[in-house]
């Protein structure tokens, strides 16, 4: 109502008389009051606190490192891409080789240390502590070059340093997955006189690519039944490419005296499936959450890249080999689920790929003088088979680092025929010779 104000208590909803001016004014000066109270209170703190508050932060500057902008640091990759050609048992490995530059801004700049890291790096997505470094990350040294012995004074422009290191070939490649990653990395540090610090870090990729050789032929049965299948595929494929499966199946009739049953081949269903692993390791402090050091915590997951069902598009033929069924189809990665290649790391990270075919035959009746004449007896199978794959890359024109190098002396073939016999033909008149073409030179 105008002219009334009403309580601000719950459950009081009575209305009072409005405040007087006075009464205002006096509310009003209060307010005031308590607010330069407060203020002058926040600026009276006692000054030893303040000092150590900024004394703190002095200290916390002090100790942390100076980053250097009186010098760059790059580095060149002169060496093809790291490419491990052939499985991690036969592979040679590749050569990792380059340029450190260090490029000084000043007229002269004091070297103390310089050096030079090569790296690599497991990551796990889901570690024992979910805040821990150590349990979620954990970095190798595979090389290191010290530049420098002794202190050394730079003058200024570029100046290089060479390295070359060759990758064993038992080491994984790059890999992102789900679970984890393995990267590889150059780190570079170099410390001043004054104690600045310039670093540098450049990542790594390591690919492996294994040669396609002959397809694959696999056999199985299926007990009870007689049904054979032959199989024909490459193991190894690419995650952007297609690859062709043949399949043939024997035995779908069995013939008795007075009739006969066959397994007709109703549908056809195959599929490529992904399985990541990993084992998260624990830490030394962390370690007592999963039973001790050296135990982990298994991480397991599989999906889908690549299906396909066909439920037509084969031929039969029942006169041979107790009924014959044979087909013949393309399979591929499909491009859009970013396949992982194969990797088996020693510190649990592992991809695998399976191709899984299912066929589902249905069986029927007939009697022998009428095979025209088919009965269903209701009774279904599904027939399953499953192959391993290795998914890798492509190699390319690309060959392996010792393929390369220049022949040995056992390579050498051999020198050109010697002469047994010589003439000394100094005295002999060609002119009488009547056998000896001339040639004539026009002028």
């Amino acid at each position: 109502m105008p002219g009334r104000v009403f309580s601000h208590f719950p459950g009081v909803l009575s209305p009072r008389p409005r405040a007087s001016p006075v009464e205002t004014e006096h509310i009003v000066n209060g307010a005031m009051q308590t607010l330069k109270d407060f203020r002058r209170r926040s600026l009276e703190r006692p000054r030893s606190a303040r000092s150590r508050e900024s004394s703190g932060t002095r200290s916390s500057r002090k100790s942390s490192p100076k980053r250097s902008t009186c010098a760059t640091l790059a580095v060149k990759i002169e060496s093809p891409p790291v490419v491990l050609y052939g499985s991690p048992t036969s592979s040679s490995g590749a050569i990792l080789s380059g340029q450190l530059r260090l490029d000084v801004e000043e007229a002269e700049l004091r070297i103390e240390s310089f050096k030079l890291v090569f790296n690599v790096s497991v990551t796990t997505n889901k570690p024992v502590a979910a805040h821990c470094s150590e349990c979620s990350t954990k970095t190798d040294q595979l090389s290191r070059w010290d530049f420098l012995k002794d202190p050394v004074t730079l003058k200024r422009g570029q100046h290089t340093f060479p390295f070359s290191y060759l990758l064993g070939g038992h080491l994984p490649a790059s890999v992102q997955t789900l679970f984890g990653d393995i990267a590889y990395s150059l780190s570079a540090t170099a410390v001043t006189a004054r104690g600045e610090t310039i670093s540098f870090n450049k990542p790594i990729k390591v690919q492996r690519a294994i040669q396609t050789g002959s397809d694959k032929k696999s056999v199985r049965l299926f007990p009870p039944t007689n049904i054979t299948a032959h199989v024909s595929m490459n193991p190894v494929i690419h995650p952007i490419g297609d690859f062709t499966v043949y399949f043939r199946l024997v035995g779908m009739v069995h013939k008795e005296k007075q009739s006969q049953i066959r397994w007709r081949l109703r549908r056809l269903i195959w599929r490529i499936e992904e399985e990541f692993q990993m084992i998260s390791p624990a830490c030394a402090k962390h370690a007592h959450k999963i039973g001790g050091d050296g135990k982990g915590v298994k991480h397991t997951e599989n999906r889908v890249i690549g299906n396909g069902e066909f439920k037509s598009g084969w031929k039969g033929n029942p006169s041979e080999n107790n009924g014959e069924v044979e087909m013949e189809f393309q399979a591929a990665i499909k491009p859009g689920k970013s396949a992982v290649c194969n990797v088996q790391a020693a510190s649990g990270l592992t991809v695998s790929h399976k191709m899984i075919i299912e066929m589902v035959v249905a069986e029927e009746w007939c009697p022998n003088n009428n095979v025209n004449s088919v009965t269903p007896t209701g009774s279904a199978r599904i027939l399953r088979m499953q192959f391993d794959l290795v998914v890798t890359e492509r190699s390319g024109l690309g060959i392996s680092w010792d393929e390369e190098q220049p022949p040995m002396y056992s390579d050498v073939p051999p020198s050109p025929p010697t002469y047994t016999q010589m003439e000394d033909l100094g005295s002999y008149n060609f002119d009488q010779d009547e056998d000896v073409e001339r040639l004539e030179i026009a002028s």
